[in-house]
C-alpha cells in the first residue's frame, strides 16, 4: 500500500520504476487502472494523473480500447522524468507558484496566437462548469484547473504542456485551499474571462497582461489561504484522492463564434 501523502506523485515514481527495472518491456501495456488501484490503494483518479504525466513524457502511450503501452526509452526521457519529478516535489508551494507565473505568462501569449476552435471551446466549456460550481457546491478548482489546461493546450508547445503538468500535482492541495478565499472563485472566473477574451482577440500583449494580472491574484490569495486555517466545510473535509473532486465534462458545446451569448448567461459580459 502507498502512503496518503502526495499519492500521484508516488504512483508515478512506482509506475517509472517498473519501466526503468525492465519489470513492463517497451510494447508492454501497463497494469490497469483497476488492478493498480487494488495494488496500491488508491483511486482512479491518482493513477490516470500518473499515466498522464508519463504521457506527457513520451514514456507510455495511451490508446483508446487498449491501455498505456510503454514506449522505446530514451536516457533524455528517463532523465527528464526523473529530475522534474524529483525537483516539483521537493519545493515549496510559493517556489511553485513562482515558477507557475513565469510559465502561465507565456503560455497565454502563445495562445492568442495558435489557439483553434476547439481550444477555445475547451476553455468557454471550463468556465461554464466553473459558473454552475458557484451556484452549486462551490467546488471550483477543478474548473479553475481545466481552464489553464486549455490554455496550455492552446499553446501547441509540447515541453511547456508537460512542465505545466508536472507541477500541477503539487499544487492540487493549494488550488483547494484558495478555493476556499472569500470571494476566490468568483474573482478568477473573472480573470478567466478577461484573459479569454484577450486569447480569442488574437492579442499576445493583452493576453500575457490579463493573465498577469490573473497569476498575482492567485498568488495574494495563496498568501491568505495559507494563513488562515483550514474551512472544514462538509464536502472538503470529507475529500481526499478516494473521493475525486468532480470533473470538466466533456460534452460539446457552442462553437466560440458565439462566445458572447453563451458568456451573457454567466453574468460576464462586457
Amino acid at each position: 500500500m502507498i502512503k496518503r501523502q502526495t499519492l500521484t506523485s508516488q504512483v508515478f515514481d512506482h509506475i517509472l520504476n517498473l519501466i526503468k527495472s525492465g519489470q513492463i518491456q517497451p510494447g508492454e501495456k501497463l497494469p490497469t487502472e483497476k488492478q493498480m488501484t487494488a495494488e496500491l490503494g488508491v483511486s482512479r483518479t491518482c493513477v490516470r494523473e500518473a499515466v498522464k504525466s508519463l504521457e506527457s513524457l513520451r514514456l507510455v502511450s495511451v490508446r483508446p480500447r487498449v491501455g498505456a503501452v510503454v514506449l522505446e526509452l530514451s536516457a533524455s526521457a528517463v532523465f527528464n522524468a526523473e529530475s522534474l519529478s524529483e525537483f516539483t516535489h521537493s519545493q515549496a508551494t510559493d517556489v511553485l507558484i513562482e515558477f507557475r507565473k513565469i510559465v502561465e505568462v507565456g503560455l497565454a501569449s502563445l495562445a492568442a496566437e495558435k489557439a483553434s476552435n476547439e481550444d477555445l471551446a475547451a476553455m468557454l466549456r471550463a468556465m461554464e462548469v466553473h459558473k454552475r460550481a458557484l451556484e452549486t457546491d462551490r467546488i471550483a478548482y477543478p474548473a479553475d484547473i481545466a481552464f489553464h489546461e486549455a490554455i496550455a493546450d492552446a499553446s501547441k508547445n509540447p515541453i511547456a504542456i508537460m512542465v505545466l503538468k508536472m507541477i500541477s500535482e503539487p499544487l492540487q492541495e493549494q488550488r483547494r485551499r484558495t478555493n476556499e478565499v472569500l470571494n476566490a472563485p468568483e474573482e478568477g472566473l473573472r480573470e478567466h474571462w478577461k484573459v479569454f477574451k484577450a486569447i480569442k482577440s488574437r492579442d499576445p500583449a493583452r493576453a500575457r497582461a490579463a493573465m498577469r494580472a490573473h497569476m498575482d491574484t492567485a498568488e495574494r490569495n495563496w498568501q491568505i489561504a495559507s494563513a488562515t486555517p483550514a474551512i472544514a466545510s462538509p464536502r472538503s473535509a470529507a475529500a481526499t484522492e478516494t473521493d475525486p473532486p468532480p470533473q470538466v465534462p466533456r460534452q460539446r458545446i457552442a462553437e466560440p463564434g458565439r462566445a458572447r451569448d453563451r458568456l451573457a448567461s454567466l453574468g460576464l459580459a462586457d
